[in-house]
């Protein structure tokens, strides 16, 4: 990756200081610092507090002006080493640095700057990213040290520099690793390189190689623990070097390795036990001895993949997030509590309302021109902010100055400090338009239920009139009867069109009820209502010379209306049509449950008919 503006700013590291909070840094292993265009530092990392041995007190908000010492040879203090950054330049070689501490520790450092353009102000800044030098008491210590020696620390350095550049600008983690394996081996000059994925079910995959087999890489398996160099790492917890796999009795060598003759090896974690990826193995086929340097070499490559895997892992979380907000046919927004500006809205509110994303996060919400219409919106963030959460109605205007009618739900959510007010609305057009549907169909109903009500009244008062008119004359005709047998007959025309006036009416009053709770009732015998309804049937049943039998408790008190007698006579009247001539029809009332006095009865009515 070059080191030009032009790249950087694109890159994830880019993405990460304007777009994600500055404590995501805390989870490199390299420090980084940004400062603006005079020098001052605007933030930075646990890391670098680590390495220098400064609070974070103590490096941010400084600004110095005059660089002043030797980065070669003299011991810098702090604001001397910040100054003495300069970008890199056409040799892209990283700066090394001793700093001196407030207390008088002498820490070895290595640097990066990049320049980083600052694009909401057109001011140019810094990216720093500083790690520590480990070759550097190496140097000191070994006088025996040659030009070849020092040539290869310095091109591990440089594969080191340049893996982290590659890891905080790659999208495509296969590659990242891809140039890792090769990167590796080829500074270390060996043969072979590796890595081993730890699976779920704790077996490892060979998922990247370099140099082996194309038959292997991907789904050669190895067991856990003792089934392979790599699982033996795992299980130590930390790096595995084997002078010999000819001679090594500790783990079973898995059979690719044999496949490819190798002898010597080394091996170190990716990651850590609670979060391992897996293990990355570089190998050789003749016998070599690995150094304490090569281990740590190693190891910083396996670090940084840890920590873009991490990484990787924390974009992609914040992706699928970002991805499923969208897709939601909801209007998401967010505001900060303080500022009352957009900080964030949905692809729905650009989509619907046809604004662009710098004309939505322009507005302020208390601005009487914002899209959010239909409240004093000072008034209701008060309310929210007294009750938690408030949920009403408004209405969202369009760019081309449409209304959307929404159901809005506005609460206050805090993190790490900050308070922000999620909105979220909802589309309630269609709800609207059945609502409106709803009432129109009820004022309907309406008028057809006093259609039926008036049509009931005049029908029964009209039936009611002709029986009342049959009654009068039957009366009539029975007084001046003087035939005992025709008197009786004309005395049961009167009872039943009595019957009938009294039916009309319970069937009146029935027509007219909108609910089980407007009936009427009063409490009745059973058995009288069951004599009534068997009176009116006598001569049929005398015809068919049946015997009608019942079956009951002494009494059989119930909460009624006096219309059920028309449902008896309807089951005695089927029981008649369809018996057997001299046949019996049984007709039971009991209680519905035994043990209970709660006044329930079961009536049952039985023929030997077909």
């Amino acid at each position: 990756m070059s080191a030009s503006s032009e790249n950087i700013k694109d890159s994830v590291l880019s993405l990460l200081l304007q777009n994600t909070d500055q404590d995501l840094f805390t989870r490199l292993n390299i420090g980084v610092i940004y400062l603006d265009e005079h020098n001052r530092v605007l933030c930075s990392n646990k890391v670098v507090s680590d390495l220098t041995g400064f609070t974070a007190e103590e490096i941010l908000g400084q600004s110095y002006t005059e660089p002043c010492f030797d980065t070669l040879n003299d011991p810098a203090s702090l604001s001397e080493f910040i100054l003495s950054w300069k970008p890199l330049d056409e040799s892209k070689k990283s700066s090394r640095f001793k700093l001196s501490d407030k207390q008088g520790n002498l820490s070895h450092l290595i640097c990066d700057v990049f320049p980083f353009p600052n694009r909401c102000k057109n001011k140019d800044g810094k990216i720093c990213a500083i790690r520590a030098d480990v070759t550097s008491d190496i140097i000191e210590d070994d006088h025996s040290f040659d030009e070849c020696k020092i040539e290869n620390m310095y091109l591990r350095e440089k594969m080191l520099s340049n893996l982290g550049k590659k890891a905080l600008s790659c999208t495509n983690i296969n590659v990242l690793m891809d140039y890792a394996l090769k990167k590796s081996a080829e500074t270390l000059d060996v043969k072979y390189s590796r890595i081993m994925e730890l699976l779920p079910d704790g077996k490892f995959l060979l998922r990247y190689g370099y140099g082996f087999s194309e038959w292997c890489v991907g789904s050669a398996l190895v067991d856990k623990e003792l089934g392979s160099p790599a699982g033996y790492a795992a299980f130590c917890g930390k790096p595995l070097v084997v002078d010999d796999m000819r001679t090594e009795e500790r783990f079973r060598i898995p059979h690719f390795l044999h496949e490819h003759n190798i002898v010597s090896s080394v091996n170190v974690i990716i990651g850590d036990g609670n979060d391992m990826y897996g293990v990355l193995c570089l190998h050789t086929d003749k016998q070599r001895k690995f150094t304490e340097q090569d281990v740590n070499f190693l190891q910083s490559v396996a670090n940084i993949l840890a920590e873009t895997i991490k990484l990787r892992d924390s974009f992609k979380s914040l992706e699928l997030y970002g991805n499923l907000i969208n897709k939601s046919n909801d209007f998401i927004m967010v505001l900060n509590a303080v500022t009352k500006k957009f900080i964030y809205v949905n692809d729905k509110v650009f989509q619907d309302l046809g604004y662009t994303e710098d004309e939505v996060l322009k507005q302020d919400v208390f601005d009487p021109g914002c899209f959010i219409t239909g409240h004093d919106m000072q008034k209701l963030i008060g309310q929210v902010a007294e009750k938690g959460s408030l949920v009403v109605e408004s209405e969202l205007l369009g760019k081309d100055g449409s209304l959307i009618p929404v159901e809005i739900s506005l609460a206050f959510v805090e993190n790490e400090g900050t308070i922000y007010i999620v909105l979220i609305g909802r589309d309630i057009n269609e709800r609207r338009i059945l609502e409106h549907a709803i009432r129109e169909r009820a004022k309907q109903l309406e008028y057809s239920n006093d259609l039926k009500d008036m049509f009931t009244d005049v029908t029964s008062h009209d039936l009611i009139s002709s029986i009342s008119l049959i009654e009068g004359f039957t009366g009539y005709l029975e007084e001046m009867e003087t035939d005992e047998e025709k008197k009786n007959l004309l005395g049961h025309v009167v009872s039943t069109t009595a019957r009938l006036k009294k039916t009309i009416d319970s069937a009146a009053v029935f027509a007219r009820l909108n609910s089980a709770s407007d009936m009427s009732l009063e409490e009745l015998d059973l058995r009288l209502i069951y004599y009534n309804a068997l009176e009116r049937m006598l001569s049929k049943i005398s015809d068919r010379a049946l015997n009608v039998e019942l079956e009951s408790p002494g009494q059989c008190n119930a909460l009624v209306n006096p219309i059920i007698e028309e449902v008896l006579y309807n089951l005695l009247s089927n029981a008649i049509k369809y018996s057997p001539q001299g046949s019996t029809i049984m007709v039971n009332i009991e209680p519905l449950d035994i043990e209970s006095e709660d006044g329930k009865w079961k009536v049952s009515i039985s023929d030997e008919g077909p």
